[in-house]
């Protein structure tokens, strides 16, 4: 491995050793200036407590393949957008080009100037004195007014399209989410994916995507504008835009690993700050009950100031160039445009070059809002890089689960069982884990009845209900429907005949009406099929007395309901569904004895339309039920009706004395 002297690092900057790997930072650069590098730059991974080195080049390969991939994403419409604006930036260079000449032209006219009538016979450049400043005072002015306007159509465009494109990757990140697997939520925690897709969502547009644009915008403009005026103004013009370019190339290398590393930083601590702010709000009871606020706010603080410090310094730091430049572009100017014609010592030399001059000037101006504008947009692109990977790994998620809209996919009538759902010979276990959650479960459930699931937490009851509805694929084994194994071509059209409603309930932040009717639209929902569903659910006496009935708003999840309250209204929206296979998971352990019994009763209303499961917390709620499964790690310990367990499971005689399945 390199030794630290001959490497070009971005350590990770951490409380008090801040200035020491600041200063062993600036010593590495300063290696590499000096050429102690080998040949070869290397970057200290910031995310570890150990240096890792990792060959500069290949990070950068890295990059323009992950460039390069997110681009590849767009669809062609957005790709000729890209084509049209880029022609427009250099048509914006080439109306810079003419806005210029004229400049050049004025000031030679009134500093007395011999210039050369490049374009005989035009009264412009042709003709006397009053003649010539007529025509270049309205050229001018028209020129300006018609650079101006272009300039602002150009940075429409771009702004516009920058959305665009904004548009179509958001949309299919979150497309490709929403079509994978349940268990691809099991695995993944939602604060972290929900923290992901939010940073994709923030920095996509504006640290990758705006910067590119601009870049390549700039870059074209600012090509043509020099290759114009170095083609009119010859070899001096070309020396003095090298070597502002070299000046501003040097000054921006002095300072990008510097801005590298707080980029990197501020995005790190960005992130911990986000999911301790995620983490905290969610667990605000636990918080209040445990006193633990003091224990966040301070970590909170702590990261806080950390970031709020590299935030700083990635905002100041492309501001640097710009004082370097300023002065050595000055000196560069002067010392190979003018100072030879002063040492001359030919006035008549001097004022011949001073229109060659201004034009030289005039470019650079024009130039370096560009400049300072592409530079900025570099580092903000250099901030949106890990964005890129990220945005990429699920841009390039693919489509685990179809739809009902998918091609070949059944229909929901026509994939109905008439007899049996079964569970045949199916074992489970997740991903990257050997041990079965669930071993060789055969289950017969008659069309019409109902079935209920017991036993202790953990026993795997849960698992086997996913598996019935679909949510989970078994690691071996089947689900049939009719004796029929349910393809992946059938989920979709099986899923949409069954209804869950579990113990953690999901509402939406809106009104009863909307949370009845999950997922319609507001114009196709029918309040009669609302209120049908709320008196099922032993829940519309509660919403008749609301405020606003229907559209009362509910709160985030459902804060403003009490438990009792949520699991009803989550109870209605499984009726309006009008679901023909209802699986309950421990969907009453929050009602009171009253309130489930009623509910049990409207559930034999029901009758043997729905195909009923129940995983039920008191042993009560399955006394009614067809045949009852206790399930003991992961699988089926006895099975019979209420009677027959007590008689031959001494197992479900404890759980029946206690009150208590798990």
């Amino acid at each position: 491995m390199e030794t630290a002297s001959s490497a070009r690092v971005a350590p990770c900057l951490k409380g008090g050793r801040t200035v020491a790997r600041l200063a062993f930072l600036i010593r590495a650069q300063i290696s590499g200036l000096l050429g102690s590098t080998q040949g070869i730059n290397y970057w200290f991974c910031p995310e570890e407590h150990e240096p890792t080195v990792v060959p500069l080049m290949k990070v950068q390969s890295q990059t323009w393949r992950d460039l390069s991939a997110l681009l590849s994403k767009l669809p062609i419409r957005r790709k000729r957008q890209v084509a049209v604006v880029l022609a427009a930036s250099f048509f914006q260079g080439l109306l810079d080009i003419l806005l210029i000449a004229f400049l050049a032209r004025f000031v030679g006219l009134f500093s007395g100037a011999q210039l050369e009538d490049r374009l005989p016979g035009v009264l412009v450049f042709g003709g006397g004195f009053l003649d010539q400043t007529g025509w270049l005072l309205a050229l001018l002015i028209g020129s300006f007014w018609l650079t101006s306007a272009v300039r602002f159509l150009v940075a429409l465009m771009q702004s516009m399209l920058s959305a665009e494109i904004w548009n179509d990757l958001v949309n299919q990140v979150y497309r490709n989410v929403l079509l994978q697997r349940y268990e691809f939520f099991i695995q993944n925690r939602t604060a972290n994916l929900s923290e992901k897709f939010n940073r994709i969502l923030n920095s996509v547009s504006t640290k990758v995507v705006s910067p590119l644009i601009a870049i390549a915008g700039n870059a074209l403009s600012v090509s043509s504008l020099l290759i114009g005026v170095v083609f009119v103004l010859g070899w001096r013009a070309m020396m003095i835009f090298i070597l502002m370019l070299i000046a501003y190339a040097f000054a921006s290398l002095l300072i990008t690993p510097y801005l590298r590393l707080a980029t990197k930083q501020r995005v790190r601590y960005g992130r911990r700050i986000n999911l301790l702010l995620m983490e905290s709000l969610r667990s605000i009871r636990d918080v209040h009950l445990y006193s633990a606020d003091p224990y966040f706010v301070s970590r909170f603080s702590s990261d806080g100031v950390i970031a709020k410090r590299y935030d700083r310094l990635t905002r100041l730091l492309p501001d640097v160039p710009r004082f370097f430049i300023e002065p050595a572009g000055v000196s560069i100017l002067f010392l190979i445009g003018l100072a030879p014609a002063v040492l001359q010592g030919s006035p008549e030399e001097v004022r011949n070059v001073i229109p060659d001059l201004f034009a030289i000037l005039f470019t650079l101006l024009k130039i370096s809002a560009p400049l300072q504008n592409t530079f900025r947009s570099l580092n903000r692109l250099r901030g949106g890089l890990p964005e890129i990977r990220d945005a990429l790994d699920l841009l390039e998620l693919k489509q685990e689960r179809l739809t009902l809209a998918s091609k070949g996919v059944s229909t929901p009538e026509g994939l109905m069982p008439r007899r049996l759902i079964q569970l045949s010979n199916v074992s489970f276990a997740y991903q990257k884990t050997e041990r079965f959650v669930i071993e060789s479960v055969n289950i017969s459930i008659p069309v019409g009845s109902r079935v209920a699931l017991v036993g202790r937490t953990g026993s795997g009851k849960t698992t086997i209900a996913h598996l019935l509805l679909g949510l989970l694929q078994p690691t071996s084994g089947q689900l049939m429907l009719d004796g029929i194994p349910v393809s992946d071509l059938d989920v979709p059209a099986w899923q949409a005949n069954c209804a869950l409603v579990p113990q953690d309930i999901r509402i939406l932040d809106g009104s009863i009406r909307e949370n009845v009717a999950f997922g319609a639209e507001l114009e196709q929902i029918d309040d009669g099929d609302v209120w049908a569903a709320l008196e099922t659910a032993q829940f519309d006496d509660v919403v008749v007395q609301m405020p606003y009935g229907l559209y009362t708003m509910v709160g985030e999840n459902g804060i403003k309901l009490s438990g009792g309250q949520r699991q009803r209204l989550s109870l209605a929206r499984a009726f309006y569904r009008g679901a023909r296979i209802l699986l309950l998971d421990e969907a009453t352990s929050a009602l009171d004895s009253k309130t489930e019994y009623d509910l049990m009763q409207a559930l034999d209303l029901v009758g043997r339309r729905c195909t009923t499961i129940v995983i039920a917390h008191r042993l009560t709620t399955v006394k009614k039920c067809d045949h009852i499964l206790e399930i003991r790690d992961g699988r089926i310990a006895a099975s019979g009706n209420f009677e027959e367990l007590c008689a031959i499971s001494p197992s479900f005689r404890e759980m029946n004395r206690l009150g208590d399945s798990g």
